[in-house]
């Protein structure tokens, strides 16, 4: 009960204030290039920084953070939607952040259930002056109903692997995006790359087609190495940033939530809170 107190006292001074969260879509053009792992990682290592974090998978229907975390959800966004359940009964705790996991079977429910849709989009309004940021984890592929949920939010991490065809995707997907959403403000960060030189080749290309055929500034967020440990702490369901922390992959991740930070933190968010709930209400209605 004291607990609950605090954190809607917490949550009304921030009302007062008008601080509500930061929101961040990690995205990749195509799937399995480690956008769901790089979220979860890039979460605990906000939370490091006395941030507080809550990752909502919406990656439909093929949702693993929990996976990743070597948890099954007890409740996920499935059964807000088709039970009595309020926002908070199924936002779960693990490593210093929350979470919200994905589910399956999602389609049927946001289709079934419009009214948890709506409960939920209000509940949401309030949780957002709950955390200093809120990460969407993305499904792969690009769709208008997602683009209009994307033209919500505030910062969107491309992740990008050194294949010819994830790097194609990722530029396939920011043209859909930047041409609906012009001010859309994408950040570049290369996964499984051999090294920083490599990282900056294939960033570079991707920032000068970007910017020679849709005049578009894309800023270079940082890399994730090629990494055995990366591996290992998947198959032991442990974010690699806590299975080994003085790792290669662990360091460099640090790099990327201080660059991100030092790039984007010296503003709160105060005004966008109602457009994004607004497109978030599109994006699941339409699912």
């Amino acid at each position: 009960m004291t607990d609950q107190a605090e954190k809607l006292r917490a949550r009304i001074k921030r009302q007062l204030e008008g601080k509500s969260a930061k929101t961040i879509a990690v995205i990749s053009g195509k799937g399995g290039v480690g956008k769901s792992n790089f979220a979860l990682n890039f979460s605990i290592s906000l939370s490091k920084y006395r941030k507080k974090v809550l990752l909502f998978d919406l990656d439909v229907g093929m949702g693993n953070i929990d996976l990743l975390l070597g948890k099954t959800a007890e409740k996920t966004i499935a059964h807000f939607l088709t039970e009595e359940y309020s926002l908070d009964d199924i936002i779960q705790k693990n490593y210093d952040i929350h979470y919200i996991a994905g589910g399956t079977g999602l389609n049927s429910a946001f289709k079934l259930e419009r009214d948890r849709v709506e409960h939920l989009l209000q509940e949401l309004k309030h949780v957002l002056y709950d955390y200093n940021y809120v990460i969407f984890d993305i499904g792969a592929g690009m769709n208008d109903e997602l683009v209009r949920l994307l033209s919500g939010i505030e910062t969107i991490i491309v992740v990008v692997t050194p294949e010819p065809t994830s790097i194609l995707d990722a530029y396939s997907a920011m043209k859909i995006i930047h041409l609906q959403v012009p001010k859309a403000k994408f950040y570049l960060l290369g996964n499984r790359m051999k090294n920083e030189k490599e990282n900056s080749i294939v960033m570079q290309r991707l920032q000068t087609v970007m910017n020679s055929f849709l005049q578009k500034d894309c800023e270079i967020l940082g890399f994730l190495p090629e990494d055995s440990t990366i591996i290992s702490a998947v198959k032991n369901q442990i974010p690699f940033l806590l299975f080994k922390p003085k790792s290669n992959a662990a360091k460099q991740m640090r790099i990327v939530t201080k660059n991100y930070l030092m790039k984007n933190d010296s503003l709160e968010q105060t005004q966008k809170e109602d457009h994004f709930i607004e497109r978030l209400q599109h994006f699941l209605l339409r699912k």
